[in-house]
């Protein structure tokens, strides 16, 4: 036994003297630098591709195995120049590979520079024509492998400088490049955390950004298992002052099953400023602060069926909003979601409708600034292939300056067809509105709105509305309009449907029409009124109506209303295209009654029930009103035809009734009056 073991030890002996021997003599006897061509004939051959090593090649086999690699460029076939490397050193320790342990000082690469370019014709210079197809690799790999034991890392660590990365397209003349750019880590061992740094500045056309990427990696090779703590992204313009762009979180993801779960926030910055640093031109907006603060935070999950963010908070400017979004099943790609916030106003992110004089800071009107071409306002391509079902509640939600209080918001959208319906308090009084939008038929999308408006204040609303000041009054209505388009105008155009209404105690603030009814009357007696001290409005108990809209232009037949004294009746046009107004209103005194004591309107039987005739007109929100002297003619003609009947009737009556007794007396007089009605 003793022999055994001696001879055992002895050719171990043998092996680690004639191993330390290799080491010691290979270098000495075997150069790879004489080996220059042989090895580019056979990366030619393999790739196809042109080497050229221009430097040493510094090799060492024990108790390292080390290889050195410096001044190596690779040409494409027609000798364009593809990548450098400056210098490239590792180094791994012999002896631990016999245990499957890889232990490797620190690998260091330099100077490596790649440059890809697309010709005119589409043809990259890394394309080759001899090299091994994927199928014959493949075919050389057996279908299965058998799964081999774990392998223990031990790096030292990476430290990888001065990387540059071009591409040129010349079909479209774009040039793209990654410089200044290195990876730096500390040691690198399975299961032990490893700190990691990339760096790089990257330009694209007319943008230079300067970038970085660090944190810690953890990783299980056994298990596939990774863990990414400390994340810290960071982006900002190549320029002094630049606004930079934070991204923190973590990352942990197992393959088998596949779970993965993270969180990502991005920390407060001014997107104003970074997007015009970018390049990117936003108009003048309506309120100067919006657009300067955001700020996201997000948990998310996965399986690979589907994806769950149950926590997300997005902060822009005063306006927050979280809740939840999820993908149920990746394949149909279809959204739900479910967000709660406060105070969002749409206007403060609308372009501002005042130009600005830079030179003098003086404000224009638009209609002095040359016509702007309209742009679209549908994003039909993004709606055609949105697959969303989702509800949001907020605060209150400010759009066109309407102010929402309470809304809750319904979307669904699938198909190129989407349903948004909003319930909330509105003016002192409730909303419910319902827009359908379709838009599968390209560059036409259509829409079609339905609304109902119960206890609205006519005053409250006409805040934002100035085109409702001239009434007041709780309105309750129904809208039932469509359209289809783009632009505004077509819109507008293409608007069609009608609307009921009615309005309850309310008053027309701009008209007294007692007043007018009395100029009408003073007008046809030749009077002057004595009264100078009349009010501006008039009261009314009830308004109600109905319009019927045909291409943006609404008309009405059946407008009536009671007054205090008077009624009301009105038709007309309301043209939305042209943003102007045409209508007839006709006021009568309920019987005997009188407007005013003013003796100048004093009216007689004879004018009771007649319809006096206002006109308003001109363009919304500036429109006046009127005597109708067009109409008012046809009633004068009218009045004058019954006066003279009157007069001829009641001559008559007093020849005949001198010369016929009393019991003949009444049924002449009904005779006449026959005659001449």
């Amino acid at each position: 036994m003793n022999r055994f073991f001696k001879f055992i030890s002895t050719v171990l002996i043998i092996i680690v003297v004639l191993v330390a021997g290799a080491a010691f003599i290979l270098p000495r006897f075997l150069d790879p630098n004489n080996y220059r061509d042989e090895i580019a004939e056979l990366f030619y051959k393999e790739s196809g591709l042109l080497l050229s090593i221009n430097g040493p090649i510094g090799w060492s086999v024990f108790p390292w195995v080390g290889l050195s690699l410096n001044d190596i460029s690779v040409n494409s076939p027609d000798n364009t120049p593809l990548g450098h490397l400056g210098n490239a050193e590792v180094s791994v320790k012999l002896m631990p590979l016999l245990s499957k342990r890889v232990e490797v000082q620190t690998a260091r690469l330099q100077g490596l520079e790649l440059s890809l370019v697309k010709d005119k014709n589409g043809k990259g210079n890394w394309g080759v024509s001899n090299s091994k197809t994927t199928s014959q690799t493949a075919s050389d790999t057996p279908a299965k492998q058998k799964k081999s034991g774990a392998i223990e890392f031990n790096i030292a660590g990476v430290d990888i400088t001065d990387l540059v990365f071009s591409y040129e397209d010349q079909t479209s003349g774009q040039k793209y490049r990654i410089d200044q750019a290195g990876l730096t880590t500390g040691a690198i061992r399975n299961q032990e955390p490893v700190d990691f740094n990339l760096q790089a500045r990257i330009s694209v056309p007319d943008l230079v950004l300067i970038s970085s990427i660090n944190g810690t990696l953890t990783f299980n090779l056994t298990e596939g298992i990774y863990d990414l703590d400390n994340l810290k992204i960071r982006a900002h313009p190549n320029m002094d002052n630049a606004e930079k762009l934070n991204i923190v979180g973590n990352f942990h993801l197992e393959p088998n099953p596949l779970q993965a779960n993270g969180k990502l926030d991005v920390t407060q910055f001014n997107p104003a400023i970074l997007l015009h640093q970018l390049g990117i031109q936003i108009p003048a907006l309506a309120d100067e602060k919006a657009l300067t603060r955001l700020s996201f935070n997000s948990e998310f999950n996965t399986d690979g069926t589907r994806f769950n963010a149950n926590k997300l908070k997005l902060q822009l400017d005063d306006f927050n909003i979280d809740g939840y979004f999820k993908i149920p099943n990746l394949d149909q790609q279809k959204m739900f979601f479910n967000f709660t916030g406060n105070d969002l106003n749409l206007d403060h992110y609308m372009p501002s409708d005042n130009i600005t004089t830079q030179s003098t800071g003086t404000t224009e009107k638009p209609s002095s600034a040359p016509a702007v071409k309209e742009q679209p306002l549908i994003p039909e391509d993004m709606l055609r292939k949105l697959k969303l079902d989702g509800s949001m509640k907020l605060n209150s939600l400010t759009a066109a300056n309407l102010r929402f209080e309470q809304p809750s918001i319904k979307i669904k959208a699938a198909d190129g067809k989407q349903d948004v319906t909003i319930g909330a308090v509105f003016y002192q009084g409730k909303i419910d509105l319902n827009t359908k939008l379709d838009v599968r038929q390209k560059n036409t999308p259509k829409i079609k709105i339905i609304a109902g408006m119960n206890g609205i204040n006519l005053e409250s609303l006409a805040t934002v509305i100035p085109e409702l000041k001239p009434v007041h009054g709780i309105v309750n209505a129904n809208l039932d309009v469509n359209t289809k388009g783009q632009l505004h105008s077509i819109l507008t155009k293409n608007l069609n449907g009608n609307v009921k209404f009615n309005i309850d105690q309310g008053e027309f603030t701009n008209a007294n029409f007692d007043k007018l009814v009395c100029e009408g009357v003073a007008l046809i007696r030749k009077s002057d009124l004595r009264n100078t001290n009349w009010s501006d409005s008039t009261r009314f108990k009830n308004l109600s109506g109905n319009f019927i809209i045909r291409n943006g232009v609404a008309t009405n037949d059946n407008l009536i209303a009671a007054l205090s004294n008077l009624n009301l009746k009105g038709d007309g046009k309301i043209d939305l295209v042209q943003q102007s107004l045409d209508y007839h209103l006709g006021l009568n005194i309920r019987g005997s009654e009188s407007p005013d004591s003013d003796p100048a309107c004093q009216i007689n039987e004879n004018y009771v029930d007649v319809t006096w005739p206002v006109r308003c007109k001109g363009s919304l929100g500036t429109q006046k009103c009127g005597i109708d002297s067009e109409r008012l003619g046809d009633i004068i003609t009218d009045l004058l035809s019954k006066e003279a009947k009157a007069k001829i009737e009641e001559k008559l009556e007093e020849q005949l009734g001198e010369s016929l007794d009393d019991n003949l007396k009444a049924p002449v007089k009904e005779l006449l009056k026959g005659l001449f009605n």
